[in-house]
């Protein structure tokens, strides 16, 4: 980042967020100087926390999972952001809920429930029993505004996939501020740090010990399955 623009983000980041969040953001830039840092920070919403479906209409807010299908048929439209990436999450076994204003696709979220995600390339987040990983939520800029933020929270957790499941898992970047606060809005907490460095092809990973408390674990590389023996 050209010095120039570091500083005109510093003093809108002290603006914005305060002094630390000011100090934090500086020095990650100067660490990315020298290395590929990421600094993420993990936050669980438990059910019970959940916020409640925001006010409207009957009928206004709903929710429904998407097919390969549906998925295609947003692709071919523009803003969606429906990629290869995401069609073979889909083909690997997530799930995709479509958030739906006045019967419309409104926006989307996908729901991993195999526990264990990849959160970063090359690194994958082993969660304890019964937690879903929520990623890549999207809201299309016709409805922003709507709270289909905290629909979607609350339409992942009362839907019958996922009726059993304690809560949902998912991860902020260190230094996006905005996207901290609001998340803590929707009832998110944050349980812990993982901080990634890298030089070249080299990463390193180090997670807080607080993750470990609450049964979460980094992993590499998830073990290859087993073939199972050949009869005889």
């Amino acid at each position: 980042m050209h010095p120039r623009a570091l500083v005109g983000t510093v003093l809108e980041t002290r603006r914005r967020h305060g002094l630390a969040a000011a100090v934090a953001t500086l020095l990650e830039a100067l660490a990315q100087v020298f290395v590929d840092l990421e600094c993420v920070q993990i936050i669980l919403l438990e059910r019970a926390r959940a916020p409640a479906p925001p006010h409207g209409p009957a009928g206004r807010f709903g929710a429904q999972l998407a097919d390969e299908a549906a998925l295609l048929a947003l692709q071919a439209q523009e803003d969606w952001g429906i990629d290869a990436v995401k069609l073979a999450a889909l083909r690997a076994g997530d799930q995709c809920l479509l958030s739906l204003v006045d019967g419309r696709p409104a926006g989307y979220t996908w729901v991993h429930s195999r526990g264990l995600p990849e959160i970063l390339p090359g690194l994958w987040l082993r969660l304890p029993p019964g937690w879903l990983y929520n990623f890549a939520a999207y809201t299309h800029p016709a409805f922003r505004g709507s709270g289909l933020q905290s629909w979607r929270h609350a339409a992942v957790l009362q839907h019958p996939a996922w009726q059993g499941c304690a809560g949902l898992v998912g991860w902020v970047r260190g230094t996006n501020h905005a996207s901290r606060r609001g998340q803590r809005k929707s009832g998110y907490r944050p349980v812990g740090w993982i901080v990634r460095v890298g030089v070249g092809s080299w990463r390193v990973s180090w997670a807080s010990p607080a993750l470990a408390r609450h049964g979460m674990a980094c992993v590499p590389a998830p073990a290859p399955p087993v073939a199972a023996a050949p009869a005889r």
